[in-house]
């Protein structure tokens, strides 16, 4: 497939580039900056400038595409954040345009809706302070974003809930669950694969899925 990654610079999405890549898709690089990707060479990889927020430039970037895969993100914050909702309505209204690209993957998060019951510290404390406190506008607007996309008929999306994210040298046997997340963490290496599998999937269709990292193999 022809695959356009939105949010290709950081480090999920250099995961990403280079799954999608290895899997044998061509792929358009997206990122907001001019600054060169660490990226080896592919015949099958081009780089293009665009923002996803403003919605510069990405017409550009997902015109012949067949698939775009986002991850946009933002670290937390107290400040009003945007980037989840505004650059995936972007993403959407680009790709209505685009007689080719119908199928989208965004990334959003484990902790975006209250989880089943499960450890009672976790449920009473900790998921509670990370929800509503340090990242109560982060998660807020992921809420947003996935709102949206149920009002969204045309596209066939999926929403990916990962685990807490960490960093690994190679993907795992991981595991994807439908809605919330089995396990406490989820390696970028295994969601970029979780999200170029996605490609070759319906069952997900207009859902939320959890990919996430089985905790004897998490390294």
């Amino acid at each position: 497939m022809r695959v356009t990654i939105v949010g290709a610079a950081g480090p999920t999405g250099l995961w990403l580039c280079r799954e999608a890549l290895r899997a044998g898709h061509a792929v358009t690089a997206v990122s907001r900056r001019p600054d060169p990707l660490p990226l080896d060479p592919n015949p099958e990889l081009s780089v293009a400038q665009a923002d996803a927020l403003s919605g510069d430039g990405l017409d550009d970037a997902v015109a012949g595409a067949d698939a775009v895969l986002s991850t946009l993100g933002c670290a937390y914050t107290r400040r009003p954040v945007s980037i989840y909702s505004v650059g995936t309505r972007n993403i959407v209204e680009v790709m209505r345009r685009s007689p080719s690209a119908r199928r989208l993957v965004v990334v959003s998060s484990g902790l975006t809706y209250p989880p089943p019951r499960g450890n009672w510290f976790a449920d009473h404390l900790v998921f509670p302070l990370l929800r509503n406190v340090l990242g109560r506008t982060l998660y807020a607007d992921m809420r947003a974003m996935e709102e949206y996309l149920h009002t969204v008929d045309e596209i066939d999306w999926t929403v990916m809930r990962p685990g807490r994210l960490i960093d690994a040298d190679q993907v795992s046997d991981y595991r994807v669950d439908l809605d919330h997340p089995t396990q406490g963490t989820t390696t970028r290496a295994d969601l970029a694969a979780a999200m170029v599998a996605e490609l070759g999937r319906r069952d997900h269709l207009r859902r939320a899925v959890a990919p996430t990292t089985n905790r004897r193999k998490a390294r």
